[in-house]
């Protein structure tokens, strides 16, 4: 059986980082390249605004609205390319994951599978998958994204005006405490969220396999107050997460939005008695509006990480179930001399009694056998055994002596 890397286990997002490194670095490079143009236009802007406010010559002017421009198309470009990069890290990283649960998957036996219904490995091989690459992908992206939004921005907005940085963005020592409490409810929410999801799939699944069945026995209204339960206990998980993902944008954007009001109130004295003219006014609201993204970035960030965690905790489980009939060694069959069954036993996981009892037998080549016997007594059971879709616990199994 197909060992599943202990790294991906422990750290899946260091894993993917690492297994996919060069485009996660371009990825990385020209995301920073472009926060750091867009963190450097608005004192363009400002520079042209004071221009136009002290009337000077059209040619200088039209030499800041060039480099204004450049800038633009710069964004563009940059925005382009981090885009292309960062995408395809972490489709790549998706595909590999829903590889190795599909190879996984192929190596389990039938036990497994009567144990766990298709619907909810369906929903851990696709929605989990999807959680999963949205949290590594576009969670990761936006942290980073907003990290570097702050490192640019705030250093410009104190060479401007320490005083006005200071009182504009006084709400934002609250704002780690606040995401901290949400990300821990969105986890837990959210795995139960998922988790809902696969008994969903697994319930609809089972009845449209089904149909014939329950149409014949007259239980289509049983069946169907079966999925309404299931169905809304995926409604309330489902509205439970959102109410506690919902309560981030407000939360982050509250507490620089009001910086502007903040702003309108301290800078306009200044403004007005000349000590600081109105291209900086105008370049420093733009830095206000700038760091209302990476508020709720953060919190939409660790939001989508963290719900990516609960999706991967469930494929995590997958991962640590072993297979009853492990693959070891190899066996080369040139020819077929003879099959021999000896003091073979069998009994179900969840069965007190034996369904095969110190079976012998033996086939030679050339050979044809009936297997006769009522329902229950053990017929498929044995051809099961000989197909190697059990293991055979107690007994040999034995071709060619081997």
């Amino acid at each position: 059986m197909t060992a599943i890397p202990q790294n991906l286990i422990k750290n899946p997002l260091w894993f993917y980082i690492k297994a996919n490194r060069r485009a996660f670095s371009l990825g990385m490079f020209f995301l920073i390249l472009t926060n750091t143009i867009d963190g450097l236009y608005p004192l363009v802007l400002k520079k042209g605004i004071d221009q136009i406010a002290e009337k000077v010559a059209i040619h200088e002017i039209f030499t800041t609205a060039v480099w204004f421009f450049l800038m633009m198309s710069g964004l563009a470009v940059t925005r382009f390319c981090w885009r292309t990069f960062f995408g395809k890290y972490h489709t790549m990283a998706a595909e590999d994951l829903r590889n190795r649960l599909f190879q996984h998957l192929g190596q389990m036996g039938p036990n497994f599978f009567q144990k766990n219904s298709v619907g909810e490995l369906m929903s851990l091989i696709t929605n989990d998958v999807q959680s999963f690459r949205q949290g590594i992908g576009s969670g990761v992206l936006v942290l980073v994204d907003a990290v570097t939004i702050v490192c640019v921005v705030l250093p410009l907005m104190l060479y401007m005006n320490v005083g006005w940085t200071l009182k504009t963005l006084v709400f934002l020592p609250l704002v780690p405490f606040i995401i901290w409490r949400l990300t821990k409810l969105i986890f837990i929410n959210y795995k139960i969220q998922q988790d809902d999801l696969s008994e969903l799939s697994g319930v609809s699944q089972e009845m449209i396999a089904g149909i014939r069945v329950i149409k014949s026995f007259a239980q289509e209204r049983v069946r169907l107050s079966l999925y309404n339960q299931v169905s809304k206990k995926y409604e309330i998980s489902s509205n439970r997460t959102a109410v506690t993902d919902a309560l981030f944008m407000p939360v982050m954007e509250f507490g620089v939005a009001s910086g502007s009001v903040i702003l309108l109130f301290i800078a306009a004295p200044d403004v007005l008695s000349g000590v600081a003219s109105i291209g900086t006014l105008v370049a420093f609201q733009r830095y206000i509006q700038k760091m209302v993204w990476p508020m709720t970035a953060l919190g939409l960030g660790l939001s989508q990480y963290q719900k990516a965690m609960a999706s991967f905790s469930r494929m995590k489980d997958l991962f640590y179930q072993k297979t009853d009939i492990p693959d070891e060694g190899t066996f080369e069959l040139k020819h077929f001399d003879h099959l021999s069954v000896r003091n073979l036993s069998y009994q179900y996981p969840d069965s007190t009694s034996w369904a095969l009892k110190n079976l012998n037998f033996e086939i030679h080549k050339g050979q044809t056998i009936g297997l006769i016997g009522p329902v229950g007594s053990g017929k498929s059971t044995l051809l099961h055994l000989l197909n190697r879709l059990y293991p055979a616990a107690q007994g040999s199994i034995l071709i060619n002596d081997i």
